[in-house]
């Protein structure tokens, strides 16, 4: 599921760089906690940063090393990924554009 790279952390929201996503972060954080706490399904939550509508580059980059944009491309490319990886099961990824070919990033995960 795609979701927000801070949408369970709402001491981030108040950030005035993050202001205007509230709403949105607030919808993010009940629907990612019910997909995790009120369901017995499987899941992958991909927490993308800031998305533009960009030239994707294939190359992204994970958890603490996220960044603070993505192309909307990317994005899709990584979801995509994720479907053929079931280390991704269960996990919260965090991304952002970055150094890394998204296609081979995930085996990584752990």
């Amino acid at each position: 599921m795609l979701s927000s790279a801070y949408s369970l952390e709402p001491n981030k929201w108040h950030n005035p760089a993050m202001a205007d996503l509230m709403n949105y972060n607030i919808a993010k954080c009940f629907a990612d906690n019910y997909l995790v706490k009120q369901t017995k399904l499987n899941y992958t939550i991909l927490q993308a940063t800031a998305l533009l509508d960009i030239p994707g580059t294939n190359k992204i980059s994970l958890n603490d090393k996220a960044r603070t944009k993505n192309s909307i491309q990317n994005v899709g490319a990584t979801l995509a990924d994720i479907l053929n990886h079931n280390s991704t099961i269960n996990q919260f990824i965090k991304m952002s554009d970055g150094d890394t070919l998204i296609f081979g990033t995930l085996e990584g995960i752990q």
